[in-house]
């Protein structure tokens, strides 16, 4: 039984969500007890749907064709985790043994799949009528699809990845582009058409699409380098607009080479010429998004130690006199130490009593070490904490400090080294109850030995100099805000616009 292009995309939908429910629920939750987290889960949705779109629009539906789609879907993903991506990205790679990915694996996904399949299969049976629609039409459909989103993504390689970023993003990268564009392309030109204006707000959404999965769970690199992630800046001022250029030129020359089939050959070899001709990783390339928010702080002089059981209680102090200065760059709070880790570097020197010490915090705390509360990748700027927020301690009050990192020290006491990886905070106040700099050297678990209290906390009164990355901060903030208005304008006014097609069959 074969189906008709818009019957295919829903039923193919309805495989992949169906299927991978029950390849959470009871394979990876019942059988396994594990979470491969959430760039497998929405790529797997992905090639489910592409897997099955395809295929379907060849065999149509059926136990028969539900085995063999089911089968070759299985064969594709055991490949692509082999060879071509980890599980647990976003949060960190993970690359699957044998026994994983063939000896238990292959069984385990290909029943997940085809019970999913049978679930999508039942469901579509009981709402809607046998009919046989012309294989020919759906057919043709799925090739355009197709022949389009390889376009699609060759002139992005082409434009964005290698003259606008200046970097090749990795086998991985296009193979996941192009499951993400077949189904967008398909589903999108059934239901908004490829007139100009369907090929316009599609080339706009698949852009959106392209870059939203890269932000969130889209890497770079693999699988033949550690997967790293875009910034800010890569992905809204190069990756979106060139995206979005890229899909306008491909979506028309997808739609004039399904028009002129002999050109289909030729135009294949003179993309994959351009591809192979331009240098993989030029000198000049990108930065690998190290865009992020810079900021910095100072102060000196006369100041106070923290001594005694309670590392929170500031009636309990000696003075110091000393330095600390502080340079951090905050890359993004999307949760996850693989797609940013934060910059910093700290040092202090300070003299109390007979000891003079000196701290050097060059290494983030991505997370905590026992997952009390966020660090926000080791730095976060202007965000409140302590006091009754559950980040931090509830000794201190609720602030809200400028700058606040979290980051792994090295001691140094009359120059001999006490600690090389003791838990760091520190936070620059310039307003509320307590104003200042604050160093903290393992407060929480008091785990300094060399110290007779067990932790370092120092605190200078004054701030002297303090740079922070506003201009910036309010320049995405405006950027945001055009951006949804102009969004809600744009599909408002076309959604109260009656189409021609509307109007004739009204």
């Amino acid at each position: 039984m074969f189906l008709v292009a818009k019957d295919t995309i829903k039923f193919s939908i309805l495989v992949g969500l169906a299927a991978i429910f029950v390849d959470a629920s009871i394979a990876h939750g019942l059988l396994w007890e594990n979470d491969p987290y959430w760039t497998y889960w929405v790529t797997k949705t992905f090639l489910i749907t592409t897997v099955f779109l395809f295929g379907t629009a060849f065999i149509g539906i059926g136990i028969v064709p539900g085995l063999v789609l089911t089968a070759v879907h299985t064969l594709i993903l055991e490949i692509y985790y082999q060879w071509l991506a980890p599980v647990g990205l976003p949060q960190e790679p993970e690359w699957l043994d044998f026994n994983h990915l063939w000896v238990t694996g292959l069984p385990v996904h290909f029943l997940a799949i085809l019970g999913g399949y049978a679930l999508a299969l039942w469901l579509w049976r009981r709402n809607h009528p046998v009919l046989e629609a012309e294989r020919g039409e759906t057919w043709r459909f799925v090739v355009y699809g197709l022949v389009t989103s390889v376009i699609i993504v060759a002139t992005d390689g082409i434009f964005t990845q290698l003259l606008l970023l200046q970097d090749f993003p990795g086998i991985t990268f296009f193979v996941q582009r192009l499951l993400i564009s077949f189904v967008f392309v398909c589903v999108w030109t059934a239901y908004a058409g490829a007139g100009r204006t369907g090929v316009a707000l599609g080339a706009l959404m698949l852009a959106l699409v392209w870059t939203t999965y890269s932000m969130y769970l889209g890497p770079r690199g693999l699988p033949f380098e550690q997967p790293y992630y875009s910034g800010y800046w890569d992905l809204w001022w190069y990756s979106f607009p060139g995206g979005f250029v890229s899909a306008v030129i491909g979506w028309w020359v997808g739609g004039w080479a399904m028009k002129n089939r002999r050109m289909i050959p030729v135009s294949s070899v003179v993309v994959a010429g351009i591809m192979m001709s331009l240098p993989a990783d030029p000198l000049y390339a990108q930065s690998r998004g190290s865009d992020g928010l810079a900021a910095s702080a100072r102060a000196s002089g006369a100041g106070v130690r923290v001594v005694g059981a309670d590392p929170m209680n500031m009636n309990s102090t000696q003075p110091v006199t000393g330095t600390i200065t502080i340079q951090a760059v905050e890359m993004g709070n999307r949760w996850s130490h693989v797609q940013n880790t934060d910059a910093m570097t700290v040092t202090a020197r300070f003299t109390g009593g007979e000891a003079t010490y000196d701290v050097k915090i060059d290494r983030p705390m991505p997370r905590h070490p026992l997952g009390l509360y966020t660090t926000w990748s080791g730095a976060v700027l202007e965000h409140e904490m302590h006091g009754d927020t559950g980040i931090g301690t509830n000794k201190l009050p609720r602030m809200r400090p400028k700058i606040a990192l979290w980051g792994w020290a090295e001691i140094s006491r009359n120059g001999e080294v006490i600690a090389r990886a003791a838990p760091a905070h520190v936070m620059v106040l310039t307003d509320g109850p307590m104003q200042g700099v604050m160093l903290e050297i393992a407060a929480e678990d008091k785990s300094l030995a060399a110290e007779p209290d067990g932790y370092i906390h120092v605190m200078w009164p004054k701030v002297e100099r303090l740079e922070m990355p506003e201009n910036h901060d309010r320049t995405r903030q405006i950027i945001g805000w055009v951006g949804l208005a102009a969004f809600v304008a744009l599909f408002g006014a076309l959604a109260v616009k009656r189409s021609p097609e509307h109007s004739r069959r009204a």
